[in-house]
């Protein structure tokens, strides 16, 4: 079915509105932190994924990004949630993040996606850090994302808006407080039917450097 004007613009006023919501809740300013990133497209489902970065066969395939992260710290779960007080949860930070990604090989086109994220506190062994994050969200392509898995029964049809689904590892150094390196799974898909079809979508294994101010 061909989507009207109005049809075509809602992944982008979604993603507008996510953003722009969650910013007026902060201050000052939208963003504390802004991440490059490099990607690799690999041909495995999400489950298959962290054992793969772990040394089972990453399955690589011509398929990249780059791109920017801008994300925003707007405190902890405790502190906006009593119920959530004196417990381990209390500690886990909420924000967002926007990225915006230039697709190249495979498919070449313009991702932009907005994801609320939860980040757990610091595992510190000796002088390193490390964290774990997740975020959910959304995500439109422009123009047509040629590398992803179409639905079973039209495998040749593409959706460009999908969930957005991120998995984060976040390495820093004590002495080096700002700056720290960023391993992260980038999966879209329909959510089971609910936003495409299912078995539509791709995933790609993500490294990054950010930098927080």
């Amino acid at each position: 079915m061909r989507r009207g004007p109005i049809a075509s613009s809602l992944p982008l006023l979604l993603l507008a509105a996510a953003c722009g919501g969650a910013a007026a809740q902060t201050s000052p300013g939208p963003f504390d932190s802004v991440t490059g990133y490099t990607a690799q497209g690999v041909d495995l489902n999400l489950r298959e994924v962290p054992g793969a970065i772990f040394g089972q066969g990453w399955n690589r395939e011509s398929s990249y990004f780059t791109g920017l992260g801008a994300g925003k710290t707007m405190g902890t779960l405790g502190g906006s949630i009593d119920f959530l007080r004196s417990t381990y949860i209390e500690n886990i930070q909420h924000g967002y993040e926007l990225v915006l990604l230039q697709h190249r090989g495979r498919q070449s086109n313009v991702e932009l996606g907005a994801a609320y994220m939860l980040r757990s506190p610091n595992l510190e062994i000796a002088q390193l850090r490390i964290n774990a994050a997740g975020g959910i969200g959304l995500s439109h392509a422009f123009g047509t994302p040629s590398y992803e898995d179409g639905p079973k029964d039209d495998p040749s049809r593409r959706y460009r808006t999908q969930m957005l689904l991120l998995l984060e590892a976040e390495w820093s150094w004590a002495s080096l407080p700002d700056w720290s390196l960023v391993t992260r799974i980038h999966h879209r898909s329909g959510a089971y039917g609910l936003i495409a079809p299912r078995h539509v979508g791709s995933n790609f294994i993500v490294a990054g450097v950010r930098y927080r101010f």
